[in-house]
């Protein structure tokens, strides 16, 4: 299975967090190919760049499009619009985009690694936590 990363570790890792750095290691050597990223985390990634200065705002882009970006396709929407049902039905809040991320994930049949504990709520994504 291939590793998507979720926002919660890709800002710390342009930062080389080294605590981040050697746990994502960890999770890598366990799995095949290259990890990916959803639209929500380059858009996510890109939005937290803004303000900084030309230099290194550049020096962030070059990082980010390093990735992957896994497509969004009508399956995604429909993924999407069962796990805000369900969940909305069910009480428990989560974010749009942390919806739209696991959306994305449960499509592809991949695996989540991040830093947020809002994950563990949705049953349907494989997450590692880290």
């Amino acid at each position: 299975m291939t590793l998507v990363l979720d926002s919660s570790v890709i800002f710390p890792l342009e930062k080389s967090d080294k605590v981040v750095r050697e746990k994502l290691r960890d999770v890598e050597q366990k799995y095949v190919g290259p990890p990916s990223i959803t639209f929500i985390t380059y858009f996510e990634f890109l939005f937290g760049i803004t303000d900084r200065n030309f230099k290194n705002r550049e020096k962030a882009v070059a990082f980010i499009d390093k990735f992957d970006i896994l497509p969004v396709t009508k399956r995604t929407a429909k993924i999407l619009s069962d796990l805000k049902h369900t969940y909305e039905k069910s009480g428990i809040s989560l974010s749009l985009s942390d919806m739209m991320i696991a959306s994305q994930v449960i499509e592809k049949g991949m695996i989540l690694v991040t830093c947020d504990k809002d994950f563990a709520k949705i049953n349907e994504v494989k997450t590692i936590f880290i």
